[in-house]
């Protein structure tokens, strides 16, 4: 049945709603495949994928960085981590997310998009020369009319394979291979 935290992290997604299992574990699956040592997530929400891929970065012995407006969303999502054990693991900064996604240094493994979704490609290009190789790129919410500018931004160069899964309003995930590395892997 797994630990008492993995036990935890499964019934904060259930209590979160539809879907939310599914994009927690993908989270999880997505920073160990990848051996993350620095994830970005803008917007934290419910703190559901915040919690997970927290986990997950415990394992990797990386560390998160999120990026949330609202005070109190940052509380209640401090108190959620303190009490699984991975406020450690997790440094939240307060404000715009368009200016303070500019303060965060590389070279980033992971980078979740989850705020409002029309930012989303502005987002990308603030952090995309700080993509390492490899980086993953994951959109939620991207049936959202707001996100036809990170489609354009992910296919453009070609430097990203995406794939679109329905979980949640539908979820992007596209792998950062820029031509310099497809070069050297001919």
């Amino acid at each position: 049945m797994g630990s008492a935290r993995e036990q935890e992290l499964g019934q904060l997604a259930r209590e979160a709603g539809d879907g939310w299992l599914l994009l927690a574990q993908l989270a999880r699956v997505i920073v160990l495949a990848v051996r993350a040592q620095l994830a970005l997530e803008v917007g934290i929400g419910p703190g559901v994928v915040t919690a997970w891929i927290a986990d997950a970065l415990e394992r990797t012995g990386g560390h998160l960085v999120a990026l949330e407006w609202k005070s109190e969303t940052i509380e209640r999502v401090v108190e959620r981590l303190d009490a699984l054990g991975l406020a450690e693991r997790v440094q939240i900064l307060e404000g715009d997310a368009h200016q303070t996604i500019r303060t965060v240094a590389g070279p980033i493994d992971v980078l979740w998009l989850a705020a409002e979704r029309s930012g989303y490609a502005d987002y990308l290009r603030a952090v995309k020369g700080k993509l390492r190789p490899g980086a993953a790129v994951i959109a939620e919410g991207m049936a959202n009319e707001g996100t036809r500018a990170l489609r354009e931004e992910l296919s453009r160069e070609g430097e990203f394979v995406t794939v679109e899964l329905p979980v949640r309003g539908s979820a992007l995930i596209g792998i950062y291979w820029p031509e310099r590395v497809r070069a050297l892997s001919s």
